[in-house]
């Protein structure tokens, strides 16, 4: 995973006052769409068109474009980015002039990027090169705050439908155990692709910390 060491921020900590859960990026990501003017909608839709329809939904996020939304074929690149090279290529993105998200380097075993996406409240991502892969990772809370493990971890093997391109595991940080929600790609990838998946893995936390909230204790 990209992050080795727990950020003050990126980490769930329930009780002690200190940081944001992964409910509050839910209640900030909520409160600055409906303070852009935006309205939550249900769709109903056959599984091979999820990555359709977040394009489209980004596109609606838009002004009003009349009754033509426009998908993009995209293609990889033909060499593998490095972390550096990413980096820049993601600092000169118009969502990052924009501030909707904001880039740092991550201090750690491995050189990582973060990304803070202010539209869903602040959510950090991390983003790492590894070999012929990019790793994009998120932290949706500790294994100790939730309530029955071995029930929640059923409910978690049965539950990939609702995370397209994502996936969720449990990893060591600081001397304790997180759930973690994590993507993969070819270090190849166009930066379309790679940025299609930081805003679906960030999509797909949300959802997880909203289809789960009753599984955490509080």
């Amino acid at each position: 995973m990209p992050r080795k060491k727990l950020p003050d921020d990126g980490m769930v900590k329930t009780g002690s006052g200190k940081g944001k859960t992964t409910a509050d990026y839910v209640r900030e990501m909520r409160m600055r769409l409906r303070e852009a003017g935006l309205v939550k909608r249900e769709f109903w839709i056959l599984p091979e068109n999820v990555n359709a329809l977040r394009g489209i939904e980004k596109a609606l996020r838009q002004p009003f474009l009349g009754d033509k939304i426009k998908l993009e074929s995209f293609m990889t690149e033909s060499t593998n980015w490095s972390i550096s090279s990413l980096h820049k290529a993601l600092l000169e993105l118009d969502v990052v002039e924009r501030g909707e998200i904001v880039l740092s380097i991550a201090e750690g075993a491995v050189p990582s990027i973060k990304l803070t996406m202010t539209d869903f409240g602040d959510l950090p991502i991390y983003l790492a090169v590894s070999g012929d892969q990019i790793l994009v990772d998120a932290t949706l809370f500790e294994v100790a705050k939730v309530k029955d493990v071995n029930e929640f971890n059923s409910l978690l093997l049965r539950s990939r439908d609702m995370f397209p391109l994502s996936s969720v595991g449990i990893e060591p940080v600081d001397d304790q155990e997180i759930y973690c929600m994590f993507g993969a790609l070819s270090a190849a990838s166009s930066l379309t692709v790679i940025v299609q998946e930081i805003y679906t893995l960030a999509e797909n936390v949300i959802r997880a910390a909203e289809a789960f909230e009753d599984h955490i204790k509080a």
